[in-house]
């Protein structure tokens, strides 16, 4: 469940008010006190208060805040790298891994976005739209099962900009199954090798020979900046 800041109008909350909020027990709430959770001060005669920016504090660090105005959205981003996968059921199972996950967050008009497309394209349709959506500060976090969803490489450029949009990635599992992984892994690889081999062939016959000509022609060099063996050839 989400909660609105303007709703909270007062200064102090009582814990049981507190725990009716939060939907456990006033002795958690205690606990949560004790762990430094949340905040609390003391009345003259011992009581216990929450303050408001204290409880604020707590809502938003477990994503049950929204900011008044704040019109952003969950997404829950789910990716395939082939036509296979999916026909066995493999998007689906991890859509569904996922938004039940999300579901433990309190996820606010969460959306669903699943594509079949290498992790190493970085062309993808809905990739893009959910890039632009970051930039143009329409999403609020950003749910996926492992980090390679959204990119075989360059991860850490992605998480900058969606952390400099004020857009969370929150990653479900670090854990992968070998298997699927290196099988991922192996035919983003293939798709390389195949991307490569057709832009070789579609090449004219001259520029495609001169290609070859110099990659044959490439000298080793050694550290001194001299051919291999140059020294060897002049000892004599």
């Amino acid at each position: 469940m989400a909660y609105r800041k303007s709703e909270f109008t007062k200064e102090f909350y009582k814990p049981h008010e507190v725990a009716a909020l939060l939907g456990v027990t006033t002795r958690t709430i205690a606990n949560y006190c004790a762990n430094g959770f949340i905040d609390v001060e003391w009345t003259e005669g011992g009581r216990r208060r929450v303050p408001r920016a204290s409880l604020l504090g707590y809502l938003e660090r477990k994503g049950m805040l929204v900011v008044d105005g704040d019109k952003r959205h969950d997404v829950v981003y789910a990716r395939v790298s082939t036509h296979a996968q999916a026909t066995r059921g493999d998007l689906d199972r991890q859509v569904q891994g996922v938004l039940a996950f999300a579901a433990r967050h309190s996820p606010v008009d969460i959306a669903v976005i699943k594509e079949i497309g290498s992790g190493l394209n970085d062309n993808r349709k809905h990739f893009r739209a959910l890039l632009k959506a970051v930039l143009d500060k329409e999403v609020k976090r950003i749910f996926v099962n492992y980090k390679d969803r959204l990119t075989r490489f360059g991860f850490r450029y992605i998480e900058l900009a969606c952390a400099h949009a004020g857009t969370e990635i929150v990653v479900v599992s670090d854990e992968t199954k070998a298997k699927s992984v290196q099988e991922e892994l192996a035919e983003d690889l293939c798709a390389i090798i195949h991307s490569f081999s057709g832009k070789l062939y579609g090449m004219r016959g001259r520029d495609k020979s001169r290609l070859l000509d110099e990659v044959g022609g490439i000298k080793v060099l050694n550290g001194e900046g001299k051919e291999k063996g140059e020294d060897e050839d002049n000892l004599g």
